[in-house]
């Protein structure tokens, strides 16, 4: 019973002092509502399209013969693309799933042989395009440029002579030595060919305009080159958006309001002498800290999950592991719980606790993440940014969204949180024996 009454006294006080934080409009908005609008705000900001430019296509040539070559030589001067030679296809595939490149063109053993034979076989060389599907435009503009570079090819070779009479020979040479083509058939081949021979050449012959009379549009509605496309999925290595890196800086916010509203009111209560009073009642030490710890925490807990419901009904954010996600945020509410108990009697008076907690929570704010994702951050930065927890908050928050990390990649951030909280909550719980005489 008596254990009872000492949960029920706690969650009173918790229930009060959330509840006038709820009716503190200015308080209020600041702790639940301005992080909203600071992820967003940063979400727009680094979704933004300032970076856009050509998009990469890694190229793989095995066929070092000439139309092979010329081939690529024409990718090259696409507009809008900036091709990458790979060594291997292994690399190709690997650059497209590690998301540096859009797509990958394989240019295949037996290119050229394909073109030269392409009217003994009925169709071009088939070249692979390895591509991400989750870049369904940039791979569908390529896809359309490449068979524009391939009637292009087949269009050159008509226009020389030289060319296009070694292909009509090559298919007259295969055709005769089928063993699956009866005489009569071949003649008619032969017949075939010889005309398409004396097309070629009557319409290469100059016009009245000094111009050859066919072009490249004679040939529509024929595939030079098949184009087998593969989708290759890419690793989810990084976020997926702008607002996947902007939520951990709106959590950040959002516990810098919970801590630096509750030492405010922590301070306020040991001005006013209501700690005194609080201490005059039939509770304890320990139930005035337990009770205030639970407000704390439960304002903490409530401003990360009300961002994380937001931005992932809203704004895309993958929420891939719910548990490990819950694990963040507890470790997270508590770690700043103890440092709001250890800042609310850090000081000699209520107003000094009050404006050395507020500046010490903005400073760790800023250095652990707040205003710039510490990624972003130059060299010399880093290292100190692991002195604030809300770098390990921000870390353990990025771990169970984006980045994906296991039980061991999340064992450090979150240890350093459990740190925070103990080490908080027992010097704080120490020191507030000496406020409750004030």
């Amino acid at each position: 019973m008596g254990a009872f009454t000492g949960i029920r006294a706690m969650w009173a006080i918790a229930w009060t002092d959330v509840r006038l934080l709820l009716r503190d409009r200015a308080a209020a908005f600041f702790t639940f509502v301005f992080p909203i609008i600071f992820a967003i705000f940063f979400g727009l900001v680094f979704g933004g399209d300032a970076k856009k430019g050509k998009i990469e296509i890694a190229v793989v040539q095995i066929d070092q013969g000439s139309l092979a070559s010329e081939f690529v030589a024409s990718l090259r001067k696409m507009d809008g693309f900036n091709f990458t030679p790979v060594a291997s296809e292994a690399d190709g595939e690997r650059i497209v799933r590690e998301g540096k490149a859009s797509a990958c063109i394989i240019i295949p053993d037996g290119f050229d042989r394909g073109l030269e034979n392409i009217f003994a076989t009925g169709k071009g060389p088939e070249v692979p395009v390895l591509v991400d599907p989750s870049k369904a435009g940039e791979t569908g503009l390529l896809q359309g440029r490449l068979m524009e570079q391939s009637f292009a090819m087949m269009a050159k070779s008509i226009t020389q002579p030289d060319r296009m009479k070694k292909q009509l020979q090559q298919a007259r040479d295969t055709i005769a030595k089928s063993k699956d083509v009866d005489l009569s058939r071949k003649l008619m081949f032969g017949t075939l060919f010889q005309n398409i021979e004396t097309f070629v050449n009557d319409a290469n012959k100059p016009g009245e305009d000094g111009k050859a009379v066919i072009g490249g549009d004679a040939l529509s509605g024929f595939s030079p080159m098949q184009f087998e496309v593969k989708d290759i999925r890419k690793q989810r290595t990084g976020p997926t958006n702008a607002y996947e890196v902007s939520l951990p800086q709106g959590i950040v916010w959002g516990l810098m309001g919970c801590v630096t509203a509750f030492v405010s009111t922590l301070a306020r209560d040991r001005q006013r002498g209501t700690l005194v009073r609080l201490r005059s009642a039939p509770v304890t030490r320990w139930q005035i800290v337990g009770g205030k710890a639970i407000a704390g925490f439960v304002s903490c807990m409530l401003v990360q999950w009300l961002l994380i419901g937001i931005f992932a009904a809203f704004f895309g954010v993958r929420v891939p592991n719910p548990p490990m996600l819950m694990v963040a945020t507890v470790f997270s509410a508590c770690a700043f719980v103890g440092v709001m108990m250890f800042l609310a009697v850090i000081g000699r008076s209520g107003e000094g606790s009050a404006g050395f907690g507020r500046s010490v929570i903005l400073i760790m704010a800023l250095i652990g993440g707040g205003t710039l994702p510490v990624f972003f951050m130059p060299a010399f930065m880093k290292p100190v940014s692991m002195a604030s927890p809300f770098k390990w908050s921000v870390d353990a928050i990025e771990g169970a969204t984006w980045r994906g990390y296991d039980s061991q990649q999340m064992f450090l951030p979150l240890a350093v949180l459990a740190g925070v909280a103990i080490g908080g909550f027992v010097l704080g719980s120490m020191m507030f024996r000496r406020a409750m005489r004030e």
